[in-house]
């Protein structure tokens, strides 16, 4: 009777277990590629992925805030950068022009929220920094 409670135990955790990732493949998700782009003295571009945003949901990159390690005192951040709402596409690119004084050819570290309708997801990464020309 008790190896048969937990057995039964184990069938249900495992069907839950299931069932949660199931679920979360599909809820949204996002990403930050690994190189940022200095585009003036004061900006910097980061690239973004938004992975499985529904359709009609309106798109916010809430806030993102990143340093050059080597270099205390350098960030580039943003904060509520509104897009156009999801075209619910399995992979939409954002690109977010933030506020900096980042020097080309440096590691940036940053992490922040992206909102896809009102879930909010946070995201981190690591990268390097390039000019316009590539440098």
């Amino acid at each position: 009777m008790r190896l048969a409670i937990v057995a039964a135990m184990a069938a249900i955790v495992v069907a839950l277990l299931g069932a949660a990732s199931a679920r979360s493949s599909t809820e949204p998700s996002a990403t930050v590629e690994n190189i940022a782009t200095v585009v003036t003295a004061n900006v910097t571009n980061f690239e973004f992925n938004l992975y499985d945003c529904p359709a009609g949901e309106e798109i916010v990159i809430v806030d993102w805030l990143a340093e050059q390690p080597a270099r205390p005192g350098n960030q580039a951040e943003a904060a509520l950068q509104p897009y156009s709402l999801s075209t619910g596409e399995q992979v939409q690119h954002l690109t977010l022009s933030a506020a900096s004084d980042f020097i080309a050819g440096e590691r940036w570290e940053g992490s922040g929220t992206v909102a896809c309708g009102t879930v909010m997801i946070p995201v981190s990464g690591s990268g390097q920094t390039k000019s316009l020309n590539g440098v």
